[in-house]
């Protein structure tokens, strides 16, 4: 199942500040223990979302942790978060689930700016194909991913060298995945030049820290990989021999503001949080030389003139207007280095998860503030996504929460939209399976179609 975190943290949900809990994985690609185990990663994360917290529902649900480390396993970043709610976020379930979907989306913004600054060094260029410690580079079985299905998909993931996003959830979160806006960019909108101090430019401030963070963390656990396989050839290792890697403290950081003067009630700011302090630093040296200036008694010599009195006081007043322009000069420079700058060509191809989706749900909870209530062949917009992009659902037939009849006719409408068949969206209903897979046969099968799934992206 899922090993320990890399990452656990906390962010501000975009709907209200309310505190979110988050985890973030690395596959085991990211973080070799090995020289055989390192090869080329190419960006790809997935977000998972789990089922109704009022029934208990949270991130260690074991559904949402046989679908993570399915995922991981193939190589990808995965994350999870509690809904407002669940296990130790702040706030409570909404009625309406808009405010979940804006948590949902919180942990989007940061995934994707995550995703695009984390850079996994390169191995050294004289560590080559050749190299004797390098005889072996097979990749191990849970990161040798299945071909697809047909050549023309193998030709199109080539070519599209765009980084992956994958949106799943179970159950409830699977119902909130479904209710997302359809149109990517306009989710990533408000994070590109957010206003200072607003929940957006704090999750994009804490993605840019924790990438950074594990980027150094790569580099040296890489150079320690090759000082001891330099430092070990000529001879196999032995059953006793262990790799040391290079602990670096700070891998696991729990909330805090990025920006100390954000006004939210959000969780403390320990003593090692990043914080840009040097206006006030500026100003509390500017108001100590005009305490000093204004205190100190100035005693003109007897043959000093009117006039020469007069020169020294322009001379004060000069002095002050310039050590003013500096700090106000200063201060400016560290507002623009404050300020969020936007990231230009961030382009993503996205995918859906669902598993055990509550189809019915959807569309009352979508319209309950509304007038009209949509029809039950009627595609939303939000649902239409999930004819355009790559879309697995799997359901079981044994669901206890939605007709599977209603589900089924659900999955058949989405995968003859659009014209000429042309519907990425496909399905699977699971034979003895239901709502909580419990069916070790069934989980076994849920597994199977998530890899391949994932493999097609």
């Amino acid at each position: 199942m899922l090993p320990p975190p890399t990452l656990s943290f906390t962010i501000p949900s975009i709907q209200d500040d309310t505190v979110l809990q988050c985890r973030v994985y690395h596959p085991s690609c990211l973080a070799p223990t090995s020289v055989s185990q390192i090869i080329d990663w190419k960006k790809k994360a997935a977000i998972v979302a789990h089922p109704y917290a009022p029934l208990g529902g949270c991130y260690d649900d074991p559904v949402v942790d046989a679908i993570a480390a399915t995922i991981l396993k193939q190589g990808w970043v995965v994350a999870t978060f509690n809904f407002r709610g669940a296990g130790s976020s702040q706030g409570r379930t909404s009625w309406q689930s808009k405010p979940e979907q804006n948590d949902y989306i919180s942990i989007l913004g940061f995934i994707v700016y995550y995703l695009h600054l984390l850079s996994p060094p390169e191995a050294p260029p004289k560590f080559t194909l050749s190299d004797p410690g390098r005889h072996d580079l097979t990749p191990v079985p849970s990161q040798a991913l299945p071909p697809p299905t047909t050549l023309q998909l193998e030709q199109d993931n080539e070519q599209d060298t765009r980084p992956r996003l994958l949106l799943a959830g179970y159950s409830y979160g699977a119902l909130i995945t479904c209710s997302l806006p359809a149109i990517l960019s306009s989710i990533i909108a408000p994070f590109q030049d957010p206003p200072p101090r607003s929940a957006h430019a704090e999750i994009r401030l804490r993605a840019e820290r924790l990438a950074g963070q594990q980027n150094e963390i790569m580099q040296q656990n890489l150079v320690s990989l090759f000082q001891y396989n330099e430092h070990r050839r000529g001879r196999s290792l032995q059953a006793n021999d262990v790799l040391h890697s290079p602990k670096v403290r700070g891998g696991v950081r729990m909330g805090g503001d990025e920006d100390p003067r954000r006004a939210s009630h959000e969780s403390y700011r320990p003593g090692n949080s990043f914080a840009i302090e040097t206006p006030e630093l500026v100003k509390k040296s500017v108001d100590r030389v005009r305490s000093i200036t204004r205190h100190k008694k100035f005693s003109p010599k007897r043959h000093a003139s009117q006039g020469s009195f007069s020169s020294y006081k322009n001379k004060k007043r000069e002095s002050s207007s310039t050590i003013d322009k500096k700090h106000s000069d200063e201060e400016e420079e560290a507002k623009k280095k404050q300020m969020i700058q936007p990231i230009p060509g961030i382009t993503l191809k996205v995918g859906y998860l669902l598993v055990s989706p509550l189809q019915g749900w959807v569309n009352t909870l979508a319209t309950m503030w509304s007038a009209t209530l949509a029809g039950r062949d009627t595609i939303s917009e939000n649902e239409m996504k999930l004819a355009i992009d790559p879309t697995l659902a799997l359901f079981g037939d044994g669901d206890v929460f939605v007709s599977v009849k209603r589900l089924h006719a659900w999955a058949e409408k989405l995968a003859s939209a659009g014209k000429g068949g042309g519907s990425q969206f496909r399905y699977r209903k699971v034979a003895n399976a239901g709502h909580f897979w419990h069916d070790h046969e069934a989980v076994k099968v849920l597994q199977d179609e998530i890899k391949f799934f994932v493999s097609t992206l």
